[in-house]
């Protein structure tokens, strides 16, 4: 395990640092609170939902009240990040220096926090790479770090062709790789390899060795994630497993970044499954140029994201461009919906910024 720090720079103002909560359920996902001096803090609140993943380690949890996100039961308390010595934090580690039963895809994950920033989302985002490639991506992870979020980019099961004539095992993998129990014979993932069981060993990795972050606010006091101040987005392959992660727990909402897919040659069950994060919720991005963008268009009609196709590349287009959550670069390629640096308007609007 490595732990990185870069100290910020002295124009910033030290132990000053507002932050946000999630929003109230059913309103589009947002953040409020205050300004914090020496600890930033955010509100939690209200109650929990749950819908159950099979035999999962944790259900997902209803959003809480105007500044907080609702507990698995336990009482609300607030985000707590140490920002007297404002930096970015970069904590890498493998997912067998954490659990022994690790078999597979062991590979470095990147754990990021900025405590520089002017404000606090109070929001985990957790990013999924595309087919086979390793944590990340990087440059999606350091993006969101940089606007006020926690941000792991974990490993995971990503290295099989999910190209099926199949219209079940598209999902049945991608539900497979999140939670570790078996829907499918494509794949085989023990639970100490699956998305949810490295997430949540993780933030409790994180909580101790990093104290100074309060990773722990991402927990249910069960020890299991706390969905519903998480945020789950990929490109690619990625942008599909997190929205098939969507369907299943609730999140705070869902950035798919060149996807969601998974409608070649046939289209999969599991986009038009009711889904437990609310479609308003879910966003995704496409590029016109991309082989796969006809793809994405009949995914982003099986799930039903609102609204209407907008181009964000033109002249005239400005968020939150018309309250669409189907966007698409005009001139954009596969590797450049994934390349928020470059598009940071819209990026900024799918992930909830600026915060409020």
């Amino acid at each position: 395990m490595r732990l990185t720090a870069w100290i910020g720079c002295a124009w910033w103002a030290l132990g000053c640092v507002a932050c946000g909560g999630s929003s109230s359920d059913g309103d589009p996902p947002g953040a409020g609170g205050g300004a914090a001096t020496g600890t930033a803090t955010t509100g939690t609140g209200g109650a929990a939902a749950t819908s159950g993943v099979g035999d999962s380690a944790g259900g997902a949890n209803g959003a809480g009240g105007a500044n907080g996100a609702g507990g698995a039961g336990g009482a609300p308390r607030e985000l707590h990040v140490d920002t007297n010595s404002p930096e970015l934090s970069e904590i890498r580690f493998k997912p067998s220096e954490l659990d022994p039963e690790v078999s597979d895809r062991d590979l470095e994950q990147v754990a990021l926090l900025d405590t520089r920033v002017a404000r606090f989302a109070g929001k985990l985002v957790v990013t999924l790479s595309g087919s086979s490639q390793p944590p990340g991506p990087l440059d999606l992870t350091r993006f969101v770090a940089a606007r006020g979020f926690h941000a792991f980019a974990v490993a995971y099961k990503n290295d099989y062709n999910i190209v099926q004539n199949d219209p079940d095992t598209f999902g049945d993998a991608r539900l497979e790789a999140f939670d570790g129990q078996d829907h499918t014979a494509l794949i085989e993932v023990a639970r100490a390899d699956s998305i949810e069981a490295r997430l949540a060993r993780a933030l409790a990795h994180l909580k101790e060795v990093h104290p100074r972050g309060d990773w722990g606010y991402f927990l249910e006091d069960d020890g299991s994630p706390r969905w519903s101040v998480i945020i789950f987005s990929g490109h690619s392959h990625g942008a599909s497993s997190a929205a098939r992660i969507g369907k299943v727990v609730r999140l705070d909402r869902v950035v798919s970044l060149a996807g969601p897919r998974d409608t070649n040659p046939v289209s999969a069950i599991w986009l038009s499954e009711p889904s437990a994060t609310p479609v308003e919720r879910m966003f995704g991005l496409t590029g016109e140029r991309d082989e796969q963008h006809p793809d994405h268009l009949k995914a982003f009609d099986l799930i039903g994201l609102p609204g209407e196709l907008v181009e964000v590349d033109v002249p005239g287009a400005a968020p939150p461009y018309g309250g669409s959550h189907r966007l698409a670069l005009k001139d954009g390629d596969h590797g450049a919906a994934g390349n928020c640096a470059a598009h940071v308007a819209v990026c900024e609007t799918m992930f909830g910024l600026p915060l409020p």
